[in-house]
């Protein structure tokens, strides 16, 4: 993941920022009693260097769903920001997952980065087909928006689209552009009307863009992207700070957290991943599925 990416972040302030007015009120009003559905997970299953580590020595590419999903409980679907898949290729799919298992389909970057959103009405439509046939195995699809679309040049357009999305389908919604963020009306209307409509955010931790780690809730359920500096100090740090975050927002009602762990190595997001799911059982008597490695991997970096 290259967006905020940085070669040096010796002096980057990583500490989050405080909770959104809105999130306390927001969770009280919609969300439910029940336990939070935690899903952990990376950005890729078809990565080969995870083959003798998370998957067994052998293991075809074709079996790498297979033991992914019997290691970690949700993905990440970047496969999809690139070709719609078809109704065959989800079938497959759910045939290779656990029943348990939840994918989060990235929307096709003919939807998500179109100047016209009413111009792609056969791919919009296409796309709702795709995620129905999930079934009880769709997780939270998500929109990542380009960086370069600004509220002022397409943010109508944006939201018209958003306000046509199926209220029976989860979404959840990364903006980028830094106008979203600096300017408070924008970023206020932009939360209100995702809150009226239903849909979450994507809370976004990285070096290099700190303003998109905005700590808005706008629905019960949120995708968090946390980007790590290659097993630095700092990411088990930030790890922490996010367990301490997560322990409010589950105690005040949260439905669903989708944590998605990115490293500039997919096998360095294994021990992130697994640290930070130790770290939130142990705190909160959880039992989130802890993956099962076959061969140590990176130790911990100390500087």
């Amino acid at each position: 993941m290259e967006f905020g990416k940085l070669s040096e972040i010796e002096n980057i302030d990583f500490s989050l920022p405080a909770d959104a007015i809105r999130n306390g009120r927001m969770l009280k009003e919609k969300g439910n009693q029940d336990p939070t559905k935690i899903y952990v997970g990376m950005a890729r299953w078809g990565e080969r260097k995870l083959v003798g580590r998370l998957y067994p020595k052998a293991t075809p590419s074709k079996d790498y769903l297979y033991h992914y999903s019997r290691q970690f409980n949700t993905i990440e679907m970047n496969t999809t920001h690139y070709r719609i898949p078809t109704k065959d290729m989800v079938a497959h799919w759910l045939d290779k997952s656990t029943d348990t298992f939840k994918f989060c389909p990235k929307i096709p970057q003919i939807i998500s980065h179109s100047a016209d959103y009413g111009a792609h009405a056969q791919a919009v439509e296409a796309f709702y087909q795709a995620l129905y046939a999930f079934g009880s195995q769709l997780g939270l699809p998500f929109m990542q928006l380009p960086p370069t679309l600004e509220p002022f040049r397409q943010g109508k357009a944006f939201f018209d689209f958003l306000s046509q999305w199926p209220h029976d389908l989860p979404l959840a919604i990364e903006l980028r552009h830094p106008a979203w963020f600096n300017d408070e009306r924008i970023r206020e209307r932009a939360y209100d009307l995702l809150e009226e409509y239903q849909l979450s955010t994507v809370i976004t931790d990285t070096a290099g863009r700190r303003d998109v780690i905005h700590m808005q809730l706008t629905f019960p359920s949120v995708m968090v992207r946390f980007v790590g500096n290659s097993l630095h100090s700092t990411d088990y740090s930030r790890i922490d700070e996010w367990v301490k975050r997560l322990g409010v927002w589950l105690s005040q009602g949260l439905d669903e957290l989708y944590f998605i762990v990115h490293q500039p190595e997919d096998l360095l997001c294994i021990d992130l991943a697994i640290y930070f799911i130790q770290r939130m059982n142990e705190k909160y008597q959880l039992n989130i599925p802890l993956p099962k490695l076959l061969s140590e991997g990176v130790q911990q970096s100390l500087f």
